[in-house]
């Protein structure tokens, strides 16, 4: 049911009081006028700066009707028996329904018990959802989800009204404007257009960019969600040939025929396994690869400091990230934005932004991929890693000695430097048990060798360069191998073939408190 009709039979069956949470004040009155006429009722709203008016169903607007700027007066003045037949909309009112409004909470309560044959509704509307405990178990609560593409298109073509016959777009135009807004509010859409129009004096498939770029910088602002730009492809990852085959074969599942087909849209996958080796790169390239946009969510920026903020922040980007569908969500480092579940610490607030994410991805209908990378398995809670979550869970290895030679390759080619000059076997060898980041380092390193003594790059500056990095797996050897052997059980390997033994060596490596502890070892 969508959230008109949901409205629309909430006041029918008289409830008392609803909150809405939305920052869209014209939908809401869009939607109140249009149900007040059709059920004939009259309109009423009120702020603290404005007072209250009332709709005028002649003039089509609204007239003063109460100059009343206390809450707890205008309350009363709603509770009075002859305000019947009506709806009454309360503008921002989330700063007097915190704890220390107590009174203005009792007279909302109050207003609940109200006799229902006087047919009267209050609508409390907040910009965000406060979780007031004293409404839950007697107040309804609605979100205006974010406009479809219907809604945005008649906006596009209202601002557009006025402009030129070739300044307008036509209906392809229209298409790709329409699918470059989605996720914005409405009145977010409206000054995007308006900024171009003064820019331009025309609102045209040309101007996608523009409204991209703008857009981006609207859901930078929430501070827990980035837009990225579809960037390289999987010639740029080297190796992984098991994953990348995997992810070609569900590049095409959000089409509609794969729809009409049979198939089902990918719910996501999880990439879990050592740092440095390529997880972060996969998920920049998907959404390239797949022609979707790309939001990375960042599990860290969600925790407020306000009772229920953490869980209305998730929310709100988990409903961004569904009305951009489809779409990819990249959570990175999981682990490091769910570490207060197992200790409590944060009075369940990690433990209920994780509930939040898990019924999302259980129960979402939206054509949203997740991919999600983690680097230490132990940091994740079990619920997370059963099937369902993920359609599948790719543990990602050190890279092979071809996987090597290949991302020695794709790094050499994109210096720009003829790769016969480089002997890759030889650097293959001398890299066993680097990571791929470790690799690109090198080479990085073996351009300055070379710059500062006035020459070309050659193999023994990447030589010297890899002999001069002390890699993560010398440190981490116990650790890797219980990580494979539980990676063979419960994932699947990323790379074809076995997993290359790690070099043994004698000397003594210094070990950081966080690197003893290795829950694999019982």
């Amino acid at each position: 049911m969508n959230f008109n009709n949901e409205l629309e039979n909430l006041i029918k069956a008289n409830i008392p009081a609803v909150q809405i949470v939305t920052y869209e004040w014209q939908r809401l009155y869009g939607f109140c006028v249009g149900i007040a006429q059709e059920n004939e009722l009259d309109l009423f709203t009120w702020s603290v700066t404005s007072g209250c008016k009332k709709w005028d169903k002649e003039k089509r607007n609204f007239t003063n009707e109460n100059d009343e700027k206390d809450p707890l007066d205008i309350l009363e003045w709603f509770k009075e028996e002859d305000k019947k037949n009506c709806i009454f909309i309360l503008e921002d009112f989330h700063p007097f329904i915190t704890n220390n409004n107590f009174e203005v909470i009792r007279q909302i309560r109050e207003i609940c018990r109200i006799d229902s044959s006087l047919k009267k509704t209050l609508i409390i509307q907040t910009p965000f959802n406060l979780n007031v405990k004293e409404f839950e178990k007697e107040i309804p609560l609605l979100e205006i989800e974010l406009p479809n593409e219907e809604t945005l298109e008649a906006i596009v073509e209202s601002i557009t009204d006025n402009l030129e016959y070739d300044n307008k777009p036509n209906s392809e135009d229209k298409r790709e404007i329409v699918s470059a807004s989605k996720g914005l509010s409405i009145m977010e859409a409206e000054w995007t257009y308006r900024k171009i129009i003064a820019d331009k004096n025309r609102l045209t498939k040309y101007e996608v960019p523009s409204i991209v770029q703008e857009k981006e910088q609207i859901i930078k602002k929430s501070g827990v969600l980035e837009y990225f730009h579809p960037q390289g492809d999987f010639r740029e990852v080297g190796g992984m040939e098991n994953l990348k085959d995997w992810l070609e074969k569900r590049g095409k599942a959000f089409t509609k025929d794969a729809r009409d087909f049979g198939l089902i849209s990918p719910k996501g996958v999880m990439l879990l396994g050592i740092p440095g080796c390529g997880k972060s790169l996969v998920s920049k390239t998907i959404a390239n690869e797949w022609k979707l946009p790309l939001l990375k969510l960042d599990l860290g920026n969600v925790f407020g400091s306000l009772v229920g903020e953490s869980e209305a922040r998730m929310r709100e980007a988990l409903k961004l990230s569904e009305a951009i569908a489809p779409s990819i969500l990249w959570i990175d480092e999981i682990e490091k934005g769910l570490s207060g579940i197992s200790d409590g610490g944060d009075s369940g607030t990690s433990a209920k932004v994780f509930g939040t994410l898990l019924t999302w991805m259980q129960e979402k209908k939206n054509e949203v991929f997740v991919i999600s990378t983690a680097n230490k398995i132990e940091a994740l809670p079990p619920e997370l890693l059963r099937k369902g979550r993920f359609d599948e869970i790719f543990f990602v290895d050190l890279p092979s000695s071809n996987e090597r030679k290949e991302i020695f390759k794709i790094h050499i080619e994109k210096k720009e430097r003829e790769i016969s000059k480089f002997d890759l076997d030889r650097l293959s060898t001398l890299s066993i048990g680097f990571s791929g980041a470790e690799i690109e380092e090198a080479v990085n390193e073996a351009l300055f060798i070379a710059y500062n003594n006035s020459r070309e790059i050659e193999t023994k500056d990447i030589e010297a360069a890899l002999k001069e990095t002390f890699p993560l797996s010398k440190t981490m050897a116990d650790n890797i191998k219980d990580l494979r052997t539980w990676a063979k059980v419960r994932a699947r390997f990323a790379s074809t073939g076995d997993s290359e033994e790690l070099p043994k060596s004698n000397e003594k490596i210094p070990t950081l408190a966080q690197e003893k502890h290795n829950p694999f070892i019982k």
